[in-house]
């Protein structure tokens, strides 16, 4: 049985690097730019999010769908040295495999350019045997697919599989749809941005009311540098960032939901998993890519040991 089974993407991710990149700076056309760095490794929310739980020692597998082509076959050979169970990792003859350029600024922000290789999880492939062996599910962007994720959460539920989402910006655009099952959903983690893109409310302060009152027993809204809302049963918290250096934002957003999950999984105070996703965000932006930050069990302790304020607002 696993503890928890993530649902999404699988991406290769390309990055490169240049200090001498300023961000708002157009890129000159026409010449060539040096590229200090050059980083080539596996992305996606659902494999980085499987990487970061069985790193915390949760039992984990993941679902994802890429292709035969080089770069899947990249893909699974980088993945091979995550300790999540490949066994639902879906390698399909003729599929092009997703494919990230990320360009890295000098302040760690970047800009992504993504090629999508129809390479999305729906109905007819999705491995539903998978519900009579898992405790969570961990729902990533499902790029787009509302019916696959509805279909999800219904069975789940008659299962009594508990359910996290993290989803993407065409998922929240079906918000009558989202809104019928967040009740149902155990934790919801969304950006600032996406929080105010779903309550159309442009008013930060707003936009965080009507979010914390969608259904799901926890809400999360991740603000990036600023800190993270929490709000739970009447509860509101709010952490700020661990201090330090950024190198590379990417993959911030997986890091923060794998340890906070991790925590929420295992059962620990709302505190201490909020702290935990805070750690591994952190530790994920002060390497290149996705996964090379993400904290094992040893070192997510002594980041539980460093000082993070974090306030109760209510």
């Amino acid at each position: 049985m696993y503890d928890i089974v993530s649902i999404g993407s699988a991406v290769m991710d390309l990055i490169l690097r240049s200090p001498s990149l300023q961000p708002g700076e157009p890129l000159p056309t026409g010449g060539k730019i040096e590229v200090e760095e050059l980083f080539l490794a596996s992305g996606g929310g659902g494999s980085n999010t499987a990487a970061g739980f069985a790193r915390l020692g949760l039992k984990t597998a993941c679902i994802a769908r890429f292709g035969d082509d080089l770069f899947g076959q990249f893909l699974l050979k980088d993945l091979e040295k995550e300790k999540f169970d490949k066994k639902y990792l879906m390698k399909r003859q003729g599929d092009m495999t997703d494919c990230s350029i990320i360009i890295v600024y000098a302040d760690g922000s970047r800009v992504i350019l993504v090629h999508r290789g129809k390479t999305r999880v729906d109905e007819t492939i999705f491995p539903w045997t998978v519900l009579e062996e898992t405790q969570w599910f961990y729902i990533a962007s499902l790029e787009g697919n509302v019916d696959l994720l509805t279909k999800v959460i219904e069975k789940s539920v008659e299962k009594g599989i508990k359910l996290a989402l993290n989803p993407g910006s065409r998922e929240l655009k079906e918000k009558d749809k989202l809104l019928s099952f967040f009740p149902k959903i155990e934790a919801l983690i969304i950006n600032l941005e996406e929080a105010i893109l779903f309550t159309g409310e442009q008013s930060e302060d707003l936009a965080l009311k009507k979010i914390s009152q969608i259904g799901p027993k926890i809400v999360v809204v991740t603000m990036g540098k600023q800190g993270a809302h929490l709000f739970s049963e009447g509860k509101h918290l709010f952490a700020e960032v661990f201090s330090g250096p950024i190198i590379d934002e990417l993959g911030a957003g997986d890091g923060f939901s794998s340890g906070f999950i991790a925590g929420l999984v295992k059962g620990f105070p709302l505190e201490k998993i909020l702290k935990m996703g805070m750690a591994n965000g952190k530790s994920v932006v002060t390497k290149l890519g996705a996964k090379h930050g993400l904290l094992h069990d040893d070192e997510m302790q002594d980041w539980l040991g460093r000082e993070l304020k974090i306030e109760q607002l209510s």
